[in-house]
């Protein structure tokens, strides 16, 4: 516990730091944008690839209101995985020359789904959905006139179901890349 109190509150301070001094009339940019872009996600029992797609609303020149969806698939533990994220929240933007630098923070749904078949023809399937939560932040640098290219690094944290109908909170990393239109 005191782990995610001390990261919660670095990426709080973080926050603070990059966008202090940040004012209304900086330059701003378009209300409404879209992220699309590949990702990667690092679990304990090894890793997944997918896309993420995250629209989002610009407040002002310094927050914004984000909808944020992945869908990763791979193969964990011997199983046919895929985890889906269905979540919102803020992100707060600071412009550094070229570059803008963003933080943000979400909750919303994690749903994970896996398939074995353990012999031919027989396939055993199981779902599950639990609250998640993520933190995160990146960079963001201009490309191609209004497009943007951003790389960007997630800590999702979420429930997972373990035998006797009980649950572990399991902590992934989620790395992605690609472009804001």
């Amino acid at each position: 516990m005191k782990i995610h109190v001390r990261l919660a509150s670095s990426s709080l301070l973080l926050a603070t730091a990059l966008l202090s001094g940040a004012s209304p009339s900086e330059a701003q940019d378009k209300k409404v944008s879209l992220y699309a872009g590949y990702a990667y996600l690092r679990t304990d029992d090894g890793n997944l690839n997918g896309v993420r797609l995250s629209p989002e609303y610009r407040l002002n020149g310094l927050a914004s209101v984000v909808a944020d969806g992945s869908f990763e698939k791979g193969t964990l533990a011997g199983s046919s995985t895929t985890i889906s994220t269905y979540m919102g929240g803020l992100r707060l933007h600071r412009s550094l020359g070229a570059a803008t630098v963003f933080v943000h923070g979400l909750a919303g749904s994690v749903r994970t789904s896996a398939s074995v078949k353990p012999f031919g023809g027989v396939s055993i399937s199981v779902s599950e959905s639990h609250i998640g939560y993520d933190g995160g932040g990146g960079l963001e640098f201009k490309f191609k006139g209004a497009m943007k290219l951003r790389f960007g690094a997630d800590y999702l944290r979420h429930k997972v179901d373990i035998a006797g109908g009980k649950t572990a909170d399991q902590s992934d990393i989620r790395a992605s890349v690609g472009f804001v239109f």
